[in-house]
C-alpha cells in the first residue's frame, strides 16, 4: 500500500511540476520542492477520497480556450 501511495505522489509531483514550473521562477529550489510536496499531497488526498479523478482529461484553462479559439 505504501509503495502505491509513493508512486501516486511521485506521479502527481511530476505532473504538477510540469504545469507550474514556469510560474514559479521566483521560488528557490527548496521552496519549489516544498510547494510540490504540498500540492501533490493535496491532490492524492482528494483522489483517494474520490473527489477528483486523475485519469480524466482536464478542462482547458480560460487562457487556453482564448488562445485556441
Amino acid at each position: 500500500m505504501e509503495k502505491l501511495k509513493a508512486e501516486a505522489l511521485a506521479r502527481a509531483r511530476a505532473q504538477i511540476a510540469e504545469r507550474i514550473a514556469r510560474f514559479c521562477t521566483n521560488l528557490s529550489p527548496q521552496e519549489f520542492e516544498a510547494l510540490l510536496d504540498r500540492m501533490a499531497g493535496i491532490q492524492c488526498k482528494y483522489e483517494s477520497l474520490g473527489l477528483i479523478q486523475s485519469d480524466r482529461k482536464r478542462s482547458p484553462t480560460t487562457g487556453e480556450r482564448k488562445r485556441f479559439s
